[in-house]
């Protein structure tokens, strides 16, 4: 070996032990998700305002009857949404609980009230912090303006407050297994805060994001990471299956 070959392979060395590092690291970013699996968990939010399925239903289909996602979070900070989406959503998340099992929790941070919270009742588990607003489960559940009913329709209006208010109630008590003979303590429009929540029956347990991770990889089996999927117009079941997908919370 000439001196001339000898300093090149030195120098093809030394050049190389000093870009090994950054080149590892690229691959490993590049191939993340394979060199580390993470289980993907939906992310949805239901934020003020909120009256319209169509943006949250295709999400929550699509979260559902993917196979790589195991679960599903919903963020709700809402006062209130009104009676058809909110029905049209609880309807569609109990109908695709049934179909696709997979464990659905809901995350309070601030405030859940009437339809809102309807939502977040028909969820396997929910979380609030202490401080958060939950309830006005009552009367008030409905958009129909007062101001254009005369004498005649604001009869007709009390009547459908009162049906949609037996409704309401009679869904949230079966979803969150209540008594009906204790509506008076949990209905009647009454708003509570996370802690009282929790001994009501309303909320499931006092919490932040540490609690929602915990249960969801309880209910989901889940021993490793957690990779949050947040689904736009771009996303496809290979982009979440190949770890092409935005992450967020």
């Amino acid at each position: 070996m000439t001196l001339l070959t000898s300093i090149k392979t030195i120098f093809f060395l030394i050049t190389f032990l000093y870009i090994a590092p950054f080149l590892f690291e690229g691959i490993k970013k590049q191939y993340i998700a394979l060199l580390e699996p993470r289980t993907p968990i939906g992310i949805l939010h239901v934020l003020n305002p909120f009256n319209q399925t169509s943006y949250f239903i295709e999400r929550l289909h699509f979260f559902f009857k993917n196979p790589s996602i195991k679960g599903i979070i919903i963020k709700i900070d809402c006062t209130d949404i009104a009676p058809g989406t909110s029905h049209t959503i609880f309807h569609d998340i109990r109908q695709l609980k049934k179909m696709y099992p997979k464990p659905i929790i809901a995350l309070i941070e601030n405030t859940c009230l009437a339809g809102a919270y309807l939502i977040a009742s028909v969820c396997d588990y929910i979380i609030a912090p202490e401080s958060a607003i939950i309830g006005n489960i009552g009367y008030t559940f409905t958009t129909i303006p007062h101001y254009i009913l005369d004498e005649e329709h604001n009869e007709m209006f009390n009547d459908i407050k009162n049906e949609l208010y037996q409704h309401l109630t009679k869904q949230i008590a079966l979803q969150r297994k209540l008594l009906l003979t204790t509506t008076h303590s949990w209905g009647d429009g009454k708003i509570f805060t996370g802690s009282k929540a929790v001994s009501l029956g309303l909320s499931n347990e006092v919490g932040s994001l540490c609690a929602a991770i915990r249960t969801i990889k309880e209910k989901a089996l889940i021993e490793g990471e957690i990779e949050w999927i947040e689904y736009n117009d771009k996303t496809s079941y290979s982009d979440i299956f190949l770890g092409n997908k935005s992450t967020i919370l």
